[in-house]
């Protein structure tokens, strides 16, 4: 069995990343290998000793606030944790960023409550939504007096989100004297289409949402974009959103725009979706933001937001994600259903997942030197807000030391869901994961931007289907990145291949590349926005429906006026050129049907994969020219 210390036939303890969990025999000479597993187990026994000793105020707080406080006035327990860190991030002065859920059926006079109460606790109220949710800062002292109320369901580590940027300092321009024009005009044809179709996006408002808009009144001075209807009091911080604007406007110069930010919180995320389409009057709506939350196999928050609004006729364009792909072996994501490893489990409670579907046992996925300081998540095909089955996630170092970890308890009104992170030092890291309690059920794991690589006699196991969240609604357009110009340069891993040959001047061809960073589809989904099963009575990997996502490829790399996103890299940068095109379509044909428009883009689509759609560049690359044909709009 790979990576067990001992005789397959013994009871062993978890070991350096591979469960390897069991009583220890007594030995004159432990070995090495005895070491690292004895180390482990008593990590992992004094985490679920805090878990069996939970008071039913922490029940309702996330398993790093409560761990983060037990340590911090606990000195046997932190040594016990020597290596242990939660990776909270509790600010000099003692605050934490938390999101705050009120029980449901009281959300409007409870929000309002709960943030009297946030304040009076020496909090700072961020957001707070209609339906109770509140973003804020509390003093981590405080959290206790907050849960406690009876107002409260939960209390988590504010959710974080992340936009599809990919950046590499060496190709970093310093910002020109003149006006800026995406490659992504030419390669995608917009510039001969909007000659040739008397199309420029004009009747169209296209709406960003993003971190933020800086620089917009530089990009307004030096021409580069016209006035933008930002929602009032939802300009962000960042510039990535400056960013996306331009690419639009360059592609379809006579559309409106308009902006919200994605970062408040995910709450005023999905809220300022609707108002976009509700107040902002927007006809197509395009975003690069995820966060790490959001469900793969089920349409939570962000993404019901984006099925109102599509459903009221709204087009959604949203970033594929940067996470890798199997085919180009840059995949940090891994799927299937639970398999009980063999091994026994005295001293520890529940049963260790075993990665290796063949004749070998391993229980752990070993991670590459680029997965330092990411996210790790890990869900698992229960209902969200409604998980009874309970699952937790850890990450270990070469020592066998619980470095990281997250063990909420799922008992029928949590959410299926657990988060940690890796250290941003050291090597050797591994995740695990232990079914504590419950039914076995089909697992989603992602390093989210980093890889899942061989290490010493370990096997890495990775999966394709790492694009998830709102940009896999069924109605909009996920969107994947090929170059207009140069493919993105900086390596991805240490030892990664060499880039394709580029640049790649003029139109994309059927022989154009995607980015190595694309993230790939299909997405798995088990379960209905309301929770209700989309196949009863079957959860696992031969049950649930999957959607062919991504959907379209777009351009990235391209130039902008936006100080360092010069050029601008990512699906982030793809995103918009897609929402561009969908506009020039609209100006040509604005009686078009939301299923027209998909048809025309999808058909008249260049394959950059296997004909006709695959699982990293979706239909393949759009055209404006073709696309408008398809559609049946005349030449000017």
């Amino acid at each position: 069995m790979r990576g067990f210390s001992r005789a397959a036939t013994r009871s062993v303890p978890l070991a350096v990343g591979v469960v390897l969990l069991g009583a220890g025999v007594a030995s004159a000479q432990p070995s090495a290998a005895d070491v690292v597993a004895q180390r482990t187990e008593a990590g992992i026994s004094a985490l679920q000793g805090i878990k069996k000793s939970l008071t039913p105020v922490e029940r309702k707080q996330d398993s790093r606030l409560v761990i983060e406080k037990r340590l911090r006035a606990d000195h046997a327990l932190a040594a016990l944790l020597p290596d242990y860190r939660t990776g909270l991030p509790v600010a000099k002065t003692g605050a934490v960023s938390v999101d705050i859920t009120s029980i449901t059926g009281v959300a409007g006079a409870a929000g309002t409550a709960v943030t009297q109460a946030v304040r009076a606790a020496g909090g700072t109220v961020r957001y707070a939504s209609p339906d109770g949710a509140v973003r804020a800062d509390l003093p981590l002292a405080a959290v206790d007096e907050i849960a406690a109320r009876g107002d409260v369901s939960a209390v988590a580590p504010a959710a974080q989100a992340m936009t599809w940027r990919e950046q590499d300092p060496r190709r970093e321009l310093v910002a020109q004297a003149v006006t800026q024009v995406s490659e992504g005009d030419k390669a995608h044809g917009a510039d001969t289409a909007r000659a040739q179709y008397g199309v420029t996006g004009s009747g169209i408002k296209v709406c960003v949402l993003s971190d933020g808009v800086n620089s917009l009144s530089k990009s307004q001075a030096a021409g580069e974009l016209p006035a933008v209807d930002v929602l009032a009091g939802q300009a962000g911080s960042g510039d990535e959103g400056t960013a996306m604007l331009e690419i639009v406007h360059d592609l379809a110069p006579g559309a409106t725009l308009g902006f919200a930010t994605a970062f408040t919180s995910e709450a005023s995320f999905a809220a300022n979706i609707r108002a976009l389409r509700t107040t902002g009057h927007c006809t197509v709506i395009v975003d690069d933001v995820a966060y790490f939350d959001e469900s793969p196999f089920q349409d939570t928050q962000v993404a019901q937001a984006v099925n109102d609004v599509t459903a009221a006729g709204a087009l959604y364009f949203s970033s594929a994600g940067n996470s890798g792909n199997l085919t180009d072996g840059t995949s940090g994501y891994y799927e299937g259903d639970f398999r009980a490893s063999a091994t026994t489990l005295p001293g520890i409670s529940g049963t260790p997942h075993d990665f290796d579907p063949g004749s070998a046992v391993q229980t752990s996925d070993p991670l590459s030197a680029g997965s330092l300081g990411k996210p790790v998540t890990l869900f698992w095909s229960d209902p969200w807000g409604k998980s009874g089955n309970d699952y937790d996630l850890f990450i270990l170092n070469a020592s066998g030391s619980v470095v990281s970890s997250s063990d909420n308890p799922q008992t029928g009104s949590q959410n299926p869901y657990e988060i940690a992170s890796v250290p941003t030092t050291g090597s050797g890291y591994r995740v695990a994961v232990v079914k504590y309690s419950g039914a076995d059920r089909f697992l989603a794991l992602n390093v989210i931007r980093g890889r899942f690589v061989d290490s010493g006699s370990l096997k890495a196991f990775s999966t394709a289907g790492v694009t998830s969240g709102h940009s896999a609604a069924a109605a909009a357009f996920s969107v994947a990145a090929a170059p207009a110009a140069t493919a993105f340069g900086r390596p991805l891993e240490t030892g990664d291949p060499a880039n394709p040959a580029g640049p790649y001047p003029g139109q994309f061809t059927a022989a154009s590349k995607w980015e190595r960073f694309t993230s790939d589809g299909e997405r798995h989904l088990f379960f209905n926005p309301d929770g209700t099963e989309l196949t009863p009575g079957n959860v696992s990997s031969t049950g649930g429906a999957t959607r062919a996502k991504p959907d379209i490829t777009a351009a990235d790399g391209v130039a902008t006026s936006v100080a360092g996103f010069q050029p601008f890299y990512g699906t982030s940068a793809a995103a918009p050129h897609a929402a561009a095109i969908a506009a020039l379509l609209l100006s040509g044909k604005p009686t078009a049907t939301p299923a027209e428009i998909r048809s025309a883009l999808v058909s008249s689509a260049i394959d950059l994969g296997a004909p006709g759609y695959d699982p990293v560049t979706g239909a393949g690359v759009i055209m404006a020219g073709p696309a408008l044909a398809a559609l049946g709009v005349p030449q000017s």
